[in-house]
């Protein structure tokens, strides 16, 4: 039996393989959202710790003296550029070591803090993420703020978003948590009085967040006006910080340093070395005045913190005396981990092999029908939104709808490739669907392996965090999405028209007599 020129079992067959690919493009977005809930995690398994530079032959490997006293202030979210034309920190800095420090991946502060106070990097933690609350198992004795509490005390104070000070282990945190992001009533000027009073109280060891330059890069993006006000105030709030604590204690020992900067647009959490290299100085008794340079890794940092301290660090932190890391300054990336050559083998492998199959299943028609919407969705997405990186929002949206908008003229485009394929060029549909969706699942499983989001597929625990790949992956995925919901319908939509094949026209014009 016949409908409109194709069999009952043919047009059935199509209907079938629809109703699969829109089964498949129903049931993704859940899969995609396992994953993004894989990457935003503050507790994935502890991965190995970096290869640092070993210091050249002859470098004295002396840690710094222990001080009476440390005080810690840490602007979140400045730039290296900004900070250097901060007026207070830059004073600070000539007294003693005006650093570079490379503080890892990913760039997101409760994460970076916590590779600061254990020496240990971010993927050594775990702690990769946050979602505005402190963490379930915070550091406690693991950490240089909880052995400072119990020989010396130690406090800290936080602008807001007290949960990542309450996540350190020190034995006084301020303000009371509150909601995980707001202080108290009246908290938002009461906390400069609170941080004097702990830089010049009897504690040894201080801590002050200060959070406002984060807050203005986020809101309105870095060289906003916003921007520059929340820079230059919170150097006003460092000038006060240090003024009161030298006058309690004169021998104290001053960190200063940022934990990450922001991308132009505001925001961080990605790779890139302008969010990655940050200022930080030391400088009081016991340290030399000097030129200090870097970048130095921050869990070099960590080890002059806990030899200033007397504190330990973990057997597994890499951490070098100051000396050793200043004489081995980090060459590029070694903080950033990256696939592994077996998964860039695998992950070429198979787009080899998509491309095969889908030269294979266009046939002598390739150079017609070639599934040139894939490209057009990729240049869309980056034109509308970026380079997707793990700086940027729209990589970690359950839905993704910014996305799914800014490709849906593509994906239009694959529908109505399908259907003209199938229906007017009267191609089998099985080989239009692998010609359209091959290269784009393949690109999508490449990004998955390559980032090891394949674990999350298989329902493994690890965590798919790695530069570039985890963010390309995640846009790659709603791209896929739209596309195989297009298909789909678009043969749907070409079960119910009558068969038409221009090309089988054309050899009959030609035959005719």
């Amino acid at each position: 039996m016949t409908i409109w020129g194709e069999s009952v079992g043919e047009r059935a067959s199509r209907v079938a393989l629809a109703l699969v690919l829109i089964a498949l493009a129903s049931w993704l977005p859940d899969v995609r959202k396992a994953f993004i809930g894989q990457v935003v995690r503050t507790d994935a398994p502890p991965g190995a710790a970096p290869v640092l530079p070993a210091p050249p032959p002859g470098t004295d490997p002396a840690p710094l003296a222990p001080a009476p006293f440390v005080r810690v202030v840490l602007i979140d979210g400045v730039n290296l550029d900004d900070a250097l034309a901060m007026p207070a920190w830059s004073a600070v800095c000539a007294r003693g070591l005006d650093l570079r420090v490379d503080v890892g991946f990913p760039t997101v502060s409760l994460p970076v803090q916590v590779a600061l106070w254990t020496g240990l990097t971010q993927q050594q933690t775990g702690v990769l993420f946050h979602s505005g609350y402190p963490l379930a198992d915070p550091l406690g004795a693991r950490g240089i703020p909880a052995q400072v509490a119990r020989a010396g005390g130690s406090v800290a104070v936080a602008e807001a978003y007290p949960y990542i000070v309450q996540s350190l282990g020190f034995g006084e945190a301020q303000p009371p948590l509150g909601d995980g992001k707001q202080g108290p009533e009246g908290w938002d000027t009461a906390w400069i009085e609170a941080a004097r009073a702990a830089v010049a109280g009897p504690a040894r060891l201080a801590f002050v967040h200060v959070l406002r330059v984060d807050t203005a890069g986020h809101k309105q993006g870095r060289g906003s006006p916003a921007w520059a006000e929340a820079v230059r105030t919170s150097d006003e709030v460092l000038g006060q910080l240090v003024a009161a604590g030298d006058a309690a204690h004169p021998d104290a020992r001053w960190f200063v340093l940022a934990d990450h900067g922001h991308v132009a647009a505001g925001g961080h959490g990605g790779h890139a070395p302008e969010i990655r290299r940050v200022r930080a100085c030391i400088a009081g008794p016991g340290v030399a005045a000097g030129a200090g340079a870097g970048p130095i890794a921050l869990v070099d940092l960590s080890r002059a913190l806990a030899d200033s301290t007397g504190a330990s660090l973990p057997a597994a932190s890499r951490g070098r005396p100051l000396g050793a890391a200043l004489a081995a300054p980090l060459a590029g990336d070694e903080l950033v981990p990256g696939p592994s050559a077996g998964r860039w083998w695998v992950a070429a492998l198979i787009l080899l092999a998509a491309a095969a199959v889908t030269a294979w299943a266009l046939g002598a028609r390739a150079a017609l029908w070639a599934p040139w919407w894939w490209p057009l969705a990729l240049l869309l997405a980056v034109v509308s939104l970026g380079a997707p990186t793990l700086s940027a929002s729209f990589v970690y949206a359950p839905r993704g709808d910014k996305i799914a908008d800014a490709v849906r003229l593509a994906t239009y485009a694959a529908a109505l490739w399908t259907a003209a394929a199938v229906h007017w060029a009267g191609r089998p549909a099985w080989r239009v669907v692998v010609a359209t969706i091959a290269i784009p699942l393949a690109c999508l499983a490449a990004a998955l392996v390559l980032c090891g989001g394949l674990a999350v597929v298989w329902g493994d625990a690890a965590a798919p965090v790695t530069a570039r790949w985890t963010a390309w992956a995640s846009v790659t995925w709603l791209i896929v999405v739209r596309a195989l919901w297009a298909v789909g319908l678009a043969l749907l939509a070409t079960s119910v028209l009558p068969a038409f094949d221009p090309w089988a026209r054309r050899e009959t014009r030609r035959s005719a007599p």
